[in-house]
Parts: structure tokens; sequence; C-alpha cells
């Protein structure tokens, strides 16, 4: 005969936590949306177009915040920039071109960066000529070439970074296609 003791450990099963639905692979479709493994490298193939890639695949690191951080720059853009550089999430993604969208993230590299001195030109010239519509003209320029350059130098674009899984949009609709469906949570 066993005697009770109220100081004996509890013998009771312990609590198993439901377990979450392990998925193969480091990247899925969630219909136009790319979800990745954290540090992960996409398979070696175009994510615009799905031809072969260019090898070696390039790592990028990508940053992103919950955009409710951008109401910041109407208080003050450079309280916006400090802020948005603590909160900041970040992931490295292997993401490769093919040859023809290389040379056009290339070709929007070169507008980007030509847009400056070509901007600056002009709005030199205005001032030199006192003529304000040309220093305006050097200014939208500028910062039209400036934003179409970036726009087709864009690989992908985060939507969501967080601690397991990162979500990407720029993907073309081939890639994603050779892709499984994503089943987990967030």
């Amino acid at each position: 005969m066993t005697a009770f003791n109220p100081y004996e450990a509890p013998k009771a099963p312990l609590y198993v936590a439901p377990t979450r639905v392990v998925l193969d692979g480091d990247c899925w479709r969630e219909g136009s949306v790319l979800v990745v493994r954290a540090e992960c490298k996409l398979p070696s193939r175009c994510i615009k177009c799905n031809a072969p890639a260019l090898e070696p695949v390039k790592h990028r690191r990508y940053y992103w915040h919950t955009p409710a951080w951008y109401l910041l720059i109407l208080l003050n853009l450079l309280i916006y920039a400090v802020v948005a550089a603590m909160v900041r999430k970040h992931t490295r993604v292997g993401a490769g071109l093919c040859e023809r969208h290389l040379r056009r993230r290339r070709i929007g590299l070169g507008i980007a960066w030509a847009s400056v001195p070509v901007g600056m030109a002009l709005m030199f010239a205005g001032v030199d000529m006192e003529r304000g519509w040309v220093i305006l003209a050097g200014a939208l320029i500028m910062l039209g070439l400036l934003i179409g350059g970036l726009g087709m130098a864009r690989i992908l674009t985060p939507s969501h970074i967080g601690p397991v899984y990162s979500r990407f949009k720029g993907c073309g609709s081939e890639f994603l296609a050779t892709l499984p469906t994503y089943v987990g949570g967030r």
C-alpha cells in the first residue's frame, strides 16, 4: 500500500501543443505573393519569367517596417528616418534573374544614376539663364528619371518580413505557378 505524498510531483500527462504543419522547401506562393523562409535561396530560375537564371545568384538584403511608421514623415523626415532604421526588419533572399531581366535592371540603375547629373545640369543652366521654368524642368526630370529608373531596377518588394517567413511581391506569374501553395499561418 502506497501512502499519499502531498509533495510528490503530479503524474498527469503533460499538455502537448498541437503541431504545426511542417512545409517542405523554402518558398511557396500565396496568390500573387511569394512566401519564403528567412535566409533562403530561391530556385535557380528568373523570378520574372521563369527562364533559367544567370549564375551566380546574388543574395540581396531586403528591409521592411510596418507601414504605420510612414505617418512620422508628416512630423519630420529626419525623425522618420531614424525611427525606421531602428524598427526595420531584414532578411536575405537569393533571387535569380535571366539575362533579359538583368539587362533591364542594369538599364534602370543606369537611368537612376544618370538622372542626378542631368537634372543638376539643367537646374544650373536655368540659374545661369535666369529662367525659373528650366530649374523646375530640371528638378522634375531628375525626380522622374530617378523614380522610373529605380522602378525598373527593383527585383522584389517586401510586403511583410517576420521571424520565420517573409512575403514578397514582384514575382512573375510563370515563376509563381511552379511553386507549391502556402498552407501555413503568418
